[in-house]
């Protein structure tokens, strides 16, 4: 699946009424490839993120990152018919965003198919450059990568969620939860604690059940308190070493 399912994503329905883009663009202008990638799943993370690039980008040296494609429906934050910018030609359309970094379809360069080139824009080092020729083009070109934790500033939201979605190893895990452990929206935390909870192996689960002590001893006062409620997934876990640790935690907490 090009799309992730995302534990916390809501697949909305398709709007395929017209709707206004740009002061010269409808819907009915949104390449082909790309409402047939919306009628798989109505927008989110895509499997792969590393993009060849003919230039330099804030990235790296050769490549671009392309986390989340927004879809076609009526949620402001997610969808593409609010993501448009008065500061840029009314050609593009933009498609991804994280950030100062921009994906968008290009109206003003054409394929033979009358498909709208690729553009990757950089606004934080002002380079726009031409990606690929078309959507679909963009999609095949798209290779798996691992994000790795920056040894100084924070991953974007839009990173952590993707780190999140497409980590494969315990360790990189533990330094996620770390890397997150004092974002202030303690919700969206909450979210990521309680999809690892039930994740089939011990090891994601017992560094989930270190975060969530991190959480509820030394941030309580922001941390939901619905939290102390995912202590009962660790109390009922098969594993008997991950039941006491709950259990002493959940001694702990009495005597704060």
């Amino acid at each position: 699946m090009t799309v992730i399912n995302c534990p916390m994503g809501i697949n909305r329905p398709l709007l395929i009424d017209s709707a206004t883009l740009t002061n010269r663009l409808t819907t009915e202008d949104l390449p082909a490839a790309y409402l047939d990638l919306l009628a798989e799943k109505n927008g989110g993370y895509l499997q792969n993120m590393w993009l060849p690039t003919p230039e330099p980008t804030s990235d790296g040296l050769d490549y671009g990152l392309i986390h989340y494609i927004f879809g076609l429906h009526h949620d402001p934050e997610t969808s593409i018919l609010h993501q448009q910018r008065h500061d840029l030609p009314d050609y593009f359309v933009i498609f991804s965003a994280n950030e100062q970094q921009l994906f968008a379809f290009d109206y003003a360069n054409h394929d033979a198919q009358n498909q709208p080139a690729i553009r990757h824009l950089d606004i934080e080092t002002d380079n726009w450059q031409i990606v690929a020729p078309n959507f679909q083009r963009f999609l095949e070109m798209l290779q798996p990568y691992q994000l790795t934790i920056p040894l100084e500033g924070k991953l974007t939201r839009h990173e952590t969620n993707h780190a999140f979605l497409l980590v494969d190893d315990a360790d990189f895990l533990e330094e996620l939860w770390l890397h997150v452990e004092d974002w202030e929206d303690k919700e969206w935390l909450l979210g990521w604690l309680e999809h690892f909870t039930k994740h089939p192996k011990l090891a994601y689960r017992r560094v989930t059940l270190a975060a969530l002590e991190v959480q509820l001893l030394y941030f309580r006062l922001s941390f939901p308190s619905s939290g102390v409620d995912l202590l009962n997934r660790f109390l009922a876990d098969e594993d008997e070493g991950l039941r006491k640790q709950a259990e002493a935690l959940v001694t702990e907490l009495a005597e704060v």
